[in-house]
């Protein structure tokens, strides 16, 4: 109920991000000191799923029936459709075997997932470190991870250390992770504020949701004389990029997907120069200097220029 079950494709996840999956990449993850490890990207392959490197080659041929992107050298795997979960590495040996219900990326060497439709999370040894104790869990940055515990009947967001404990009483309605010191989150009957890692507010809440900062921006949704719409706030809660755009995911490697009026998504800079124009169904932030773009239920990845690595399919 607070998570899709779904292990597909990566995909940005934030509050206003295109699709949100339980295999969703953070489109603002920092490379690895081996960025070769991170940089293989699920693409469609005869039979299902395999992966391609950043120049386009095909070099895990899987078929995978589900593939999520790497992150610290594993990358979450099914091998047949509504079955279990495992880990590859990059040669594509299965490091921890099939026998989670879903899997995230790992995060800080921890990765979240599920059995029996809780949460808990593990190490890159598939041990379990936390316990299968909640309804929801989002990734680790900075030592927290917010996951969702039922009280009084209700799912309540919080975060937890790498211990799976509570350093803070504070709960909310929903909550981000966090990026650059600062969270999203969302009281009971209020607006969207940002909190800094002890929970004390920073950013007033006003918003109608809010996103991830990155490179010092965060995506936020607010209400224009037009409308409902996206812009770009900075550490400060100053909005930095009016809200004219219909939806809009954080920064990466100097540019943002944005979609416009017309249902199309680009890309700005920080600026709000669109660097690549609107021509895409959805978009995804872009990493290790790809990223993935739709066109109905198509997928492939453009390189920062606007061409084509891996042709939609």
């Amino acid at each position: 109920m607070f998570k899709p079950a779904i292990i597909l494709i990566p995909l940005v996840l934030c509050s206003c991000a295109p699709r949100q999956d339980s295999v969703a990449a953070r489109s603002d993850d920092k490379p690895s000191s081996d960025a070769h490890n991170e940089a293989l990207y699920p693409v469609k392959a005869e039979g299902g799923y395999g992966y391609m490197d950043r120049n386009g080659k095909l070099v895990l041929k899987g078929p995978y029936a589900g593939a999520s992107r790497f992150s610290e050298g594993l990358a979450a795997v099914q091998m047949a459709k509504a079955e279990k979960v495992g880990y590859i590495d990059t040669t594509g040996k299965m490091v921890i075997p099939l026998q989670f219900g879903l899997g995230d990326p790992f995060s800080e060497g921890m990765a979240a997932v599920m059995q029996d439709r809780r949460w808990g999370y593990m190490d890159k040894t598939g041990k379990v470190v936390i316990p299968f104790n909640f309804e929801a869990a989002q990734p680790f940055v900075n030592g927290r991870a917010a996951v969702v515990s039922m009280v009084n009947a209700s799912g309540q967001y919080g975060y937890i250390n790498t211990k799976g404990e509570f350093p803070s009483e504070l709960r909310y309605e929903m909550a981000m992770p966090y990026r650059d010191g600062l969270a999203a989150v969302r009281s009971f009957g209020e607006r969207f504020k940002y909190i800094d890692m002890a929970g004390k507010v920073v950013i007033p809440q006003q918003f109608l949701a809010g996103g991830e900062f990155a490179e010092g921006l965060s995506p936020v949704q607010a209400q224009t004389p037009e409308g409902v719409r996206w812009g770009y706030i900075d550490k400060q809660g100053k909005m930095a990029i009016p809200a004219t755009y219909t939806n809009a995911g954080p920064f990466a490697e100097g540019l943002a997907p944005v979609q416009m009026l017309s249902g199309k998504w680009g890309f700005i800079d920080a600026k709000n120069t669109m660097v690549l124009n609107p021509q895409w169904d959805q978009a995804a932030a872009f990493s290790y200097g790809l990223s993935q773009v739709w066109i109905g239920n198509g997928f492939g990845y453009i390189s920062k220029d606007g061409k084509y690595v891996w042709e939609i399919k």
